[in-house]
């Protein structure tokens, strides 16, 4: 289930018996349709890298993408995070959840083509389901068994953290900086730090029931990290089309995939730009231009408990 530790940067510590009950369901779920995308509505989570989702429900199947109509470009990054920014603080969808509830998410990735390798299929997709407390520190997933386990997760870094006044970019991006100095990368990720932040701002968005002032700073935040820019057509993993925001660096390039109309958060992708060999595990030559992650944010609402579904 390496793919989805490519999905995700945070994993929390499962066993060795669910995680080899879960490979085999993933397995057998390999051939069966996977379900049509569901547009999300409330709320509305303002990108990954890897829960124990190897215990997730999967569904792996073969994806074409849609040629849509063009969009107007934005002239920069600071115009697109502006525009996403005051989507954000207008969003008719808002909600507040109430104390004990649960984000039901639904996420599509493309899986690893062949493990170590870190290369991901563009022709195949894992469709993932879970349930993250709204304090944003714990997951619930399926076993393989269709037992639900909860596991003590998350980026570092909640939206309950986030919403401490003052709410400022400034201030947004120094919780967030802080959180990811905090956590030690595992064996083998040597990403820039800067890199570490955007996803780290992706999983909380993607996640998490994050309030509007704080979705608001999240987008008007990542201009300042260096290294972002704006992509103007961007592709998820379920084939919609949009406008990133998109964080280079020496090794890879990470784009934060948005709504073109609407800002919301669409899902990721990531592609190396440059050749290098991998040390972690046995040393591999990864060329340029190599996908090694692809996701879609398919739907997210509050349920009561952990195993409910919208």
């Amino acid at each position: 289930m390496d793919e989805i530790k490519n999905f995700r940067g945070s994993t929390p510590t499962i066993t060795r018996q669910a995680e080899d009950a879960a490979r085999a369901r993933l397995l057998r779920a390999m051939s069966e349709p996977a379900p049509a995308p569901r547009r999300r509505r409330l709320p509305r989570p303002v990108w990954s890298t890897a829960l124990a989702a190897s215990l997730a429900v999967a569904v792996g199947v073969g994806v074409t993408l849609a040629r849509e109509p063009a969009f107007a470009p934005v002239a920069s990054v600071q115009e697109l995070s502006e525009r996403a920014a005051r989507a954000a603080e207008t969003d008719p969808y808002e909600t507040v959840p109430s104390p004990g509830k649960w984000l039901y998410v639904k996420e599509s990735i493309a899986p690893l083509r062949a493990e170590p390798a870190p290369e991901v299929d563009r022709d195949r997709r894992t469709t993932l389901e879970l349930w993250n407390s709204v304090d944003g520190r714990q997951t619930a997933l399926d076993d393989g068994t269709g037992r639900l386990v909860i596991h003590e997760s998350g980026p570092g870094v909640t939206a309950a953290d986030l919403a401490e006044d003052p709410v400022t970019p400034e201030r947004t991006l120094a919780r967030i900086r802080a959180a990811v100095a905090a956590r030690a990368p595992e064996p083998g990720d040597d990403k820039p730090v800067e890199q570490r932040i955007v996803q780290t701002i992706a999983q909380v968005m993607s996640e998490q029931a994050v309030e509007q002032k704080v979705r608001a700073a999240l987008f008007r935040a990542l201009p300042m990290v260096q290294g972002v820019s704006v992509r103007q057509d961007a592709v998820d993993a379920a084939g919609r089309h949009g406008i990133a925001l998109v964080y280079t660096g020496p090794w890879e390039r990470f784009e934060l995939i948005l709504g073109p109309e609407d800002y919301r958060f669409l899902g990721t992708y990531s592609e190396t730009v440059a050749t290098r060999t991998y040390t972690a595990g046995q040393p591999r030559e990864v060329k340029a231009g190599t996908p090694v992650g692809w996701t879609a944010h398919l739907e997210s609402e509050i349920v009561d408990k952990p195993g409910d579904r919208p």
